[in-house]
């Protein structure tokens, strides 16, 4: 037991030997995200590999060479009769080369290819930096979550004492002290749970980011830093969809397709070879060796017309159609996609404005519901309201406040997919004009403050 004790120390005491520390805002969350994120490396790998091709996709026209030795020895020495001994060795050289229309479709499906490579990779990207942003936001509204939960509960617990204070002085019935005591021990639990989920929720985060479990994380931001209570408009934003790109890469490489089915069905082939050849024959006649040269060169040049292409019925002509039909399909795609994606952009600024307002209302309610419990509090502490009053306008006080901070995560999540659908530079909706920002400070400060008092 005591070794197992002593290993349990060492371990723990070498895992905080290489554990760091970081204190992070939501852009280095994200860059730290960006270089350690594994799909980003495998769609790295994927699009250079691509370019690769792109860049080699000439290689059919480079020439076949060939070159070749060979070599014979007889095995038994021939009979009496037979006055030749014969032993030869050679060389020779081919090369070939072939042309066809196909060479066009074939350089430009590379080309396309890497094109799709790169918008797939700036996804990657993309995806790996909304999810680092959104689950930095989401840890934060788990740590306001935790403050207030924590501040409930010094209010519940300071309520206790203060009954209990009471209750020893005899100014206090037993029952108001036993409800404060219920009040103060049920909120344990769900302080404890909150903290729970939220370290839950941050060793997931740690992994997004390629960090070591053991490494500790201090988050910098606040959960009001996307908050924006102006209207948010599209007016002048550039608005370029992966999406929308993505299928229109698939609709130039199906046009192209059709174009490579069409040269396999009718376009010609053109193959040119040359050949070139050196043997030596060694020639014994009675032990007098002569040498015997042979050597030969030839140029070989043809032309290959398809005739699968006036037949109607035939592979190839198919082949055509079933080109046409793919192309036809991705056309009728992209179509719906431009009014999906436009009916899509439209709900998140609906969802957003409903945000806003709500965020607007919650302040408000918040501020009343903080009036109310100091007001509550203050004939609380006079006699004319009882434990039960107390404690409801608290309750209140409390759900408003965790409204408000669900409802502003909630705003940000939203933002964030917008952004995100339509392309934009995670941030960039958000900027606000003088007025706007002194508004939102305003509504910030009141709400801060009576979340403070």
């Amino acid at each position: 037991m005591k070794k197992t004790l002593m290993l349990l120390t060492a371990g723990f005491i070498s895992a905080l030997a290489f554990s760091e520390q970081y204190t992070l805002s939501v852009d280095d969350a994200v860059e730290i995200a960006l270089k350690n994120n594994v799909s980003v490396a495998q769609s790295e790998i994927t699009l250079n590999a691509a370019k690769r091709t792109k860049n080699h996709s000439w290689n059919s026209i480079s020439p076949s060479l060939s070159v070749g030795s060979t070599a014979s020895i007889p095995v038994n020495q021939l009979s009496d009769d037979e006055a030749a001994y014969k032993a030869s060795y050679g060389f020779s050289a081919t090369a070939s080369l072939s042309l066809n229309a196909n060479l066009f479709t074939t350089m430009n499906s590379a080309k396309i290819n890497y094109e799709l490579g790169k918008i797939t990779f700036a996804d990657a990207l993309r995806s790996v930096e909304l999810g680092v942003r959104q689950a930095f936001y989401g840890l934060l509204y788990e740590k306001e979550n935790i403050t207030l939960q924590e501040k409930n509960l010094e209010i519940a617990k300071q309520t206790y004492s203060n009954n209990l204070a009471k209750y020893n002085q005899g100014r206090l019935n037993e029952i108001d002290v036993l409800s404060a005591e219920v009040s103060y021990k049920s909120s344990i639990p769900t302080v404890e749970s909150a903290r729970t989920s939220y370290q839950n929720d941050l060793a997931s985060f740690k992994q997004i980011l390629g960090l070591n479990p053991e490494d500790e994380i201090e988050l910098s931001g606040n959960l009001n830093d996307m908050l924006y209570l102006d209207e948010i408009n599209l007016d002048g934003v550039e608005i370029c969809s992966s999406e929308i790109k993505t299928l229109e890469k698939k609709i130039e490489s199906a046009k192209n397709s059709v174009w490579g089915a069409r040269f396999s069905a009718y376009s010609p082939s053109l193959n040119a070879s040359f050949n070139w050849s050196n043997k030596t024959f060694y020639i014994d006649y009675d032990g007098d060796n002569k040498p015997d040269h042979s050597k030969s060169a030839s140029i070989t040049l043809s032309a290959t017309i398809p005739l699968d292409g006036v037949l109607p019925w035939s592979s190839k002509n198919d082949n055509i159609d079933s080109a046409k039909d793919t192309l036809k399909n991705y056309e009728l795609q992209l179509k719906d996609l431009k009014t999906n994606f436009q009916l899509s952009v439209d709900s998140y600024l609906r969802s957003l404005k409903q945000n806003q307002e709500s965020i607007r209302y919650r302040q408000a309610n918040v501020t009343l519901a903080q009036k109310s419990y100091d007001m509550t509090l203050e004939a609380y502490n006079r006699g004319s309201k009882d434990l039960l009053t107390l404690q409801t306008a608290n309750n209140s006080l409390l759900s408003a406040q965790l409204a408000l901070k669900n409802e502003i995560y909630t705003f940000t999540k939203n933002l964030l997919n917008l952004e995100n659908k339509i392309g934009v530079s995670f941030g960039s909706l958000v900027q606000k004009t003088a007025d706007a920002d002194a508004e939102t400070s305003v509504a910030l400060k009141t709400s801060e403050k009576s979340e403070n008092s």
